[in-house]
């Protein structure tokens, strides 16, 4: 299949929220409209997106009619999950990807919603968007980075690490490291290292061949990090990659004394891969979060720590 690349955001476009994961509030809901509306676009809720059954919101015919409703609007220009949580990958089955690929839009979110933008882009091949939300709290470098690159995001975009001083949360301490210098070329692939460990040895699952792979994870210990990515290198799909690009790792430092360091676990996947790689770059769940297009041929330069769009992500 070739490519599709979902049209640019305009000024004034309708912007549809969606909660295909954990629930949300009606004040959560307005703040999301609200947030829409200060970028200058139109939001436009998705219908329950209030409902609440048990941790997700709604039952999975709901949270997938969501989706599927916003794709088939011709009105909406650009879909944003209003935030994580658990339950992404229980609707993948009741998607209509053919639906989907015949009305691309572009689609953003983060953490759970690594499932959703990956098995989108697996079976129809849209580029998808590793975004801000509407509900985490975000900087102006997260808000710029996701709706410049909704709207601007063609060849020679450049996304920029940006660092944040330390602070008293451990998270801000890591600083962007290089762990392998040079340059390298591939398509754009990623997100939340827990689901990309789930939709290993499932019909989601990517191929990595030519690939340059970014991960983020949140509160998951060292040794469960290390497990996951052991599976992910030992997985069949897994060789070939071009370059590894990890995010902030927050609440992931080790807590038991005789645990890894986590750079230790970090390090050691990303230098038995022997491709450049950029540690502790600007996303993942911390308030300053850079976008990345998934399925979009890049090129990353540890130097500069960029990395530079080869051809559009938006039409």
């Amino acid at each position: 299949m070739e490519t599709l690349i979902p049209q640019h955001l305009n000024a004034g476009d309708v912007v549809g929220i969606v909660a295909p994961a954990g629930p949300i509030t009606e004040k959560q809901a307005e703040q999301c409209a609200e947030k829409v509306k200060a970028a200058g676009f139109t939001p436009l809720l998705a219908d329950g997106i209030c409902k609440k059954f048990g941790y997700l919101a709604g039952t999975d015919v709901e949270r997938a009619s969501q989706l599927n409703k916003m794709f088939n609007n011709k009105n909406v220009k650009a879909i944003i999950c209003a935030r994580g949580g658990y339950g992404t990958s229980r609707i993948l089955d009741y998607l209509d990807y053919d639906l989907i690929k015949e009305n691309p839009k572009i689609l953003g979110g983060y953490s759970d919603i690594t499932a959703l933008s990956l098995a989108v882009y697996k079976k129809t091949q849209l580029v998808t968007f590793h975004s801000s939300m509407l509900v985490p709290q975000a900087t102006k470098y997260t808000e710029d980075s996701m709706w410049q690159i909704f709207q601007h995001g063609k060849k020679g975009f450049i996304i920029s690490c940006e660092y944040e001083p330390p602070q008293n949360d451990y998270v801000y301490s890591q600083k962007p490291t290089v762990l392998k210098s040079g340059k390298c070329r591939g398509t754009l692939i990623g997100g939340n290292l827990t689901l990309l460990e789930t939709l290993i040895g499932t019909k989601y699952e990517n191929i990595f061949k030519n690939k340059i792979l970014f991960i983020e994870e949140v509160n998951e210990p060292p040794y469960k990090i290390d497990r996951m990515l052991t599976h992910l290198r030992n997985s069949i799909n897994f060789s070939g990659i071009k370059g590894i690009i990890f995010g902030k790792m927050k609440g992931c430092e080790a807590q038991d004394k005789d645990s890894l360091p986590l750079d230790y676990v970090i390090d050691e996947f990303c230098l038995r891969a022997d491709v450049p790689t950029i540690k502790y770059f600007s996303f993942g769940h911390v308030s300053s979060r850079c976008t990345f297009p998934i399925g979009v041929k890049v090129e990353m330069d540890t130097n500069e720590l960029t990395v530079k769009l080869l051809e559009d992500c938006v039409d």
